[in-house]
């Protein structure tokens, strides 16, 4: 019975509590102008350049590359197996 009420009673807070931050929010949020529209006056920002890879900036089965695939392997195969442990371990009540 205490527990139903004082979820009642948190949610009530919590409830208050977006709705005061939403009030307290909106005018400063309204005052500023909105980022993707460009300000009068305001020159425009430039355009982004892709460049593509070239040479040896990009060699995708290179040495290199493949220790770097076989380090990263490893990790996941070791992070698996301590997830699985974890798992094993860990023991949840959900009161039932």
């Amino acid at each position: 019975m205490q527990s139903s009420m004082l979820q009642g009673i948190i949610m009530h807070s919590l409830r208050a509590t977006v709705l005061y931050t939403f009030a307290i929010m909106s005018p400063a949020a309204m005052a500023e102008p909105l980022s993707g529209q460009p300000q009068a006056g305001a020159p425009e920002a430039a355009e982004s350049v892709h460049v593509q890879p070239r040479g040896n900036g990009f060699n995708p089965h290179s040495a290199e590359d493949d220790a770097v695939q076989k380090r990263i392997k490893i990790f996941n195969e070791m992070q698996g197996l301590q997830d699985a442990s974890f798992d094993r371990k860990l023991t949840i009540c959900r009161r039932c």
